[in-house]
């Protein structure tokens, strides 16, 4: 869902931080956007905002859904998806040029040749070189303010 509003937003114009909208900050509390919830932990706010919609006449239904939902595997807290920038490769647009590269090589066992590695590379997405997790290997880039400069460190020695 997140995918398909931020692509509905680069369509309307918006590019980089604009195009994605996240009230929620990295503690998984509402950002001052959400006047009525800012600076609450977004699980505790369940019970709020329902009263906030029925107060307001727009609470169409109520219900308690029981169902699975992720919890990490660290902590045993409940997973938060918010929408964060990313840094992407475009695979998809290199996509004959990995299928041509394929070919070419060798495999042992041969069936992953044309089966297993050819089915992934035809079926191929963008790659998300940047997730963001706290336990991650960060990506050594600099970028100025305005993004136009871009330094990407190879080596300590740079």
């Amino acid at each position: 869902k997140q995918w398909y509003q931020r692509r509905v937003a680069i369509t309307a114009g918006k590019k980089g931080q604009e195009a994605s909208v996240c009230p929620v900050d990295p503690s998984g509390k509402f950002e001052p956007l959400v006047t009525d919830f800012a600076g609450m932990y977004v699980k505790d706010a369940d019970k709020h905002i329902i009263k906030h919609l029925k107060e307001a006449g727009r609470l169409v239904h109520a219900a308690t859904v029981h169902h699975s939902y992720p919890y990490c595997w660290r902590s045993d807290t409940p997973l938060i998806y918010r929408a964060v920038p990313g840094w992407f490769i475009k695979v998809t647009a290199l996509r004959e040029k990995l299928l041509a590269n394929n070919d070419k090589c060798y495999w042992v066992p041969e069936f992953v040749k044309e089966k297993r590695f050819k089915n992934w590379l035809s079926d191929c997405r963008d790659w998300s070189v940047s997730r963001s997790r706290y336990w991650g290997t960060p990506i050594p880039l600099w970028v100025s303010d305005d993004g136009e400069e871009i330094v990407c460190v190879g080596a300590i020695e740079e």
